[in-house]
């Protein structure tokens, strides 16, 4: 009895605490707030890019591809400028990401569009350079100084101005003057001669070997170099000799009179007043010589004068005046030399355009494609040549054009036909003479003029 009396009593105090304690209630979900996440990159540097972008795309010689990849990194950088929530982060990044492809799949493209095609080989960069250089050596040597200069031109476009290195501009030059382009060969050799002068040699190099040898117990070997160093001396030597003949008459003396007599006389008159005005006149009067150097394209006589003055000052001034000229001189110089390439690179197309239409027979308009050509270029070996191929395609089928009517009028038993085909033989031949009158053919028109003239004669 008792005990069930205390399970009673247990029972109603659990029932009593349970009774006074709160109803539970879910925690209502408040209203979080949106943290603001900070942008990866400063806003000042994207809004640069922007302006930039929106600059070129003012440019009117965007290809579609270029214009296309601009609008696309255009659209990347304004989603930068959008600083995403919290809960929108994740939305954020998925675009950005989308964008990011787009841009960098159009940036890949562009860049392989404009990447030359690799062989079979997947020669570099440096590979196909040196193989082209190699070229033109190799056309140089066997003489084709044609192929030497379209290669140069093809070399400088592919590449840029600075392809045309000292060894390459050296016989670039050479073959200029080889092809009766001696202007331009003057323009680029002076330039290239500048630069050569400052490097060793062969001569140089051959001494230091047979030096070199020497040092190693070889005699044998400096014995060899010696040799062919005297071979280049000689070769040199020969080469100022025929110079100096050209400059003034030698007689024979002995070597020592030789030497004095070969050196061109030298007018004390003429060149003593510029090498005092180098050294005494005003600065600013010499600066406005060298301008005037510079625009007549005496390119090497003004750094010479430049140098020559460098060396005979002390001012700290007066020094970087002139070094701030001869840079001027040596811009001025690249940009003439660029634009002679160019004009050189136009003459080469405008003469492989000639060559093509004379190919197809198309002589007339061969001849009028090379009369776009300057008259600087009247001295082209290859000018003269296509004109006179040209010149003879047209005199050969006048020719037998002529020779067809002659060879009717002596089948044709009509008088009044004969004597016709005769006369229109006849105005062919003549001209022929009149238009092409130092064309070698001509002495053969001549001959045939002279015998359509004896079968009229006979016609009465």
């Amino acid at each position: 009895m008792k005990r069930n009396v205390a399970l009673i009593i247990l029972f109603a105090l659990v029932l009593a605490t349970y009774s006074c304690a709160p109803m539970f209630e879910r925690p209502r979900a408040g209203v979080q707030r949106e943290a603001i996440v900070p942008p990866p990159v400063d806003p000042s540097l994207i809004e640069e890019r922007l302006n930039t972008i929106t600059k070129a795309l003012q440019r009117q010689d965007l290809s579609t591809t270029e214009r296309t990849v601009l609008y696309s990194l255009q659209g990347v950088y304004q989603g930068m400028k959008t600083q995403p929530s919290a809960l929108n982060e994740r939305q954020y990044h998925r675009d950005a990401i989308r964008k990011l492809f787009y841009g960098l799949s159009s940036l890949e493209d562009l860049y392989l569009s404009r990447r030359p095609q690799l062989g079979p080989e997947g020669k570099s960069a440096i590979g196909v350079f040196c193989e082209k250089t190699d070229e033109i050596l190799d056309a140089y040597l066997s003489g084709n100084y044609k192929a030497v200069i379209d290669q140069c031109i093809e070399l400088k476009k592919n590449f840029g101005p600075d392809a045309l290195t000292p060894e390459i501009g050296l016989v670039f030059a050479l073959s200029l003057a080889h092809q009766g382009m001696v202007k331009d060969a003057i323009a680029i050799g002076e330039q290239i001669a500048n630069k050569l002068q400052t490097r060793p040699d062969l001569v140089i190099l051959r001494a230091h070997l047979a030096q070199w040898h020497l040092k190693m117990g070889d005699k044998e070997g400096a014995l060899r170099n010696y040799e062919k160093l005297e071979d280049l001396l000689d070769e040199r030597e020969r080469v100022r000799k025929k110079l100096a003949a050209s400059l003034v008459p030698i007689p024979m003396t002995t070597a020592r009179e030789q030497t004095r007599e070969i050196e061109p006389p030298v007018n004390p008159v003429e060149n003593a007043p510029e090498t005092q005005e180098a050294a005494v006149i005003p600065l600013n009067q010499f600066l406005a010589q060298i301008q005037n150097l510079i625009q007549d394209r005496k390119f090497e006589k003004a750094r010479d004068l430049i140098k020559r003055r460098r060396h005979q000052t002390t001012s700290r001034e007066e020094l970087e005046k002139l070094s701030e000229a001869i840079k001027e001189v040596d811009a001025r110089e690249d940009e003439f030399l660029q634009e002679r390439i160019s004009v050189l690179s136009e003459q080469s197309q405008v003469l492989g355009e000639a060559e093509s239409l004379i190919e197809e027979e198309r002589y007339e308009e061969a001849l009028s494609k090379l009369s776009l050509l300057s008259s600087e270029s009247v001295d082209n070996v290859e000018l003269s040549r296509l004109k006179n191929s040209a010149i003879t395609g047209i005199i050969n089928r006048e020719r037998n054009k002529a020779a067809r009517l002659f060879l009717a009028a002596k089948n044709c038993e009509d008088q009044e036909k004969k004597e016709r085909y005769l006369r229109s033989c006849l105005e062919i031949l003549k001209s022929l003479v009149d238009r092409f009158p130092a064309s070698p053919l001509i002495y053969k028109v001549k001959d045939h003029i002279q015998r359509v003239t004896m079968e009229l004669e006979k016609l009465g």
